[in-house]
């Protein structure tokens, strides 16, 4: 008896430290990024940056697959669904995170209970960009042109349940005015009916509407951040213009199964943070308009919440129900 619990404790320990070594040494196999989103686009060109430098670091291949589909929620599913085990990542934005449980009545994943938070890749803050021609030039003038001319102005958005949708419907909310909303599909769209005149603004990424920027057809308002951009250090933000909600913002992160070892994650994250701070890296971002956080998995976690709440109000001021 005494040998076969010997025995048996033998095995237990071999186990434990075969599970550790395991852990300690990933990854030990291919990595697949599962991108929800179809190719060529930010979330896309991001994780194709990130899995380029990770590979060197792995000493594996990284790979990047493309599963979009039902606004984010096929490859979402499938990295649910995946085995536990850190070799199929999700890297994804706000929508399947955040913006899905708002807008759809059920999903095929706990948007909080099936993903555990690894790594914020890059923040977005967004500008409101408005047509040269719109007789404002800041918040502050849009609400009193508003207030003069109910429903006249129009703000395109790139869909329904978009993030310019809600925010403008709850800037309508707050200050008692009426700017019709005229959805797209597609920022791209949107920013060419903003150029065309076809409607009076947008929001946008500062990266991906500098092009409408620098035509001269357009003009930013008000830069949805904390500090001023200093591409354009003349344009104030929503705190400095009296509007302190007015903000909000795309990020990009990287999300691991549940149930994934706690040890797989960190070791993910501290890797993927030896990218995100390599200068090159960081400028390559800036270039783009992307901030590049180093938060800490339970720090992402905290933004999430947050952003869950806020993200609540304006889908109740945009008077939205979920399909």
């Amino acid at each position: 008896m005494k040998r076969r619990i010997a025995l048996f404790g033998a095995l237990a320990s071999l186990l434990v430290c075969t599970h550790a070594m395991s852990q300690s040494h990933f990854p030990q196999k291919p990595v697949t990024f599962v991108v929800p989103l179809a190719a060529g686009g930010g979330t896309d060109i991001l994780a194709r940056k990130l899995a380029q430098q990770l590979g060197p670091i792995w000493n594996q291949t990284v790979v990047v697959e493309n599963v979009s589909g039902a606004s984010s929620i096929i490859g979402s599913q499938r990295v649910a669904r995946a085995h536990p085990d850190g070799y199929t990542l999700l890297v994804t934005t706000n929508g399947a995170i955040v913006g899905n449980r708002f807008l759809f009545k059920s999903l095929p994943y706990d948007p909080d209970k099936d993903f555990i938070p690894v790594a914020q890749l890059a923040d977005i803050d967004m500008v409101l960009l408005a047509h040269k021609s719109l007789e404002a030039n800041s918040l502050k003038e849009l609400v009193a042109l508003a207030k003069k001319d109910p429903g006249k102005i129009t703000y395109a958005s790139y869909g329904n349940g978009s993030q310019p949708h809600l925010l403008m419907e709850l800037f309508n909310k707050r200050e008692n005015i009426q700017i019709t909303h005229v959805p797209y599909k597609g920022l791209g769209p949107a920013l060419t009916s903003v150029m065309a005149g076809e409607t009076m603004m947008t929001l946008t990424g500062r990266g991906s509407g500098e092009a409408a920027i620098r035509s001269g057809k357009t003009k930013v308002l008000n830069y949805n951040s904390d500090h001023r951009d200093p591409l354009y250090p003349d344009v104030p933000t929503s705190a400095e213009s009296g509007y302190p909600y007015f903000r909000v913002a795309t990020w990009h992160g990287v999300f691991a199964p549940k149930g994934t070892p706690k040890e797989v994650v960190e070791k993910i994250h501290k890797d993927i943070l030896t990218v995100l701070n390599q200068p090159e890296f960081r400028e390559d971002m800036a270039k783009r308009g992307y901030g590049v956080p180093t938060r800490t998995p339970q720090e992402f976690a905290a933004v999430i919440q947050e952003e869950v709440k806020a993200t609540g109000e304006m889908v109740k001021a945009a008077g939205l129900k979920a399909e």
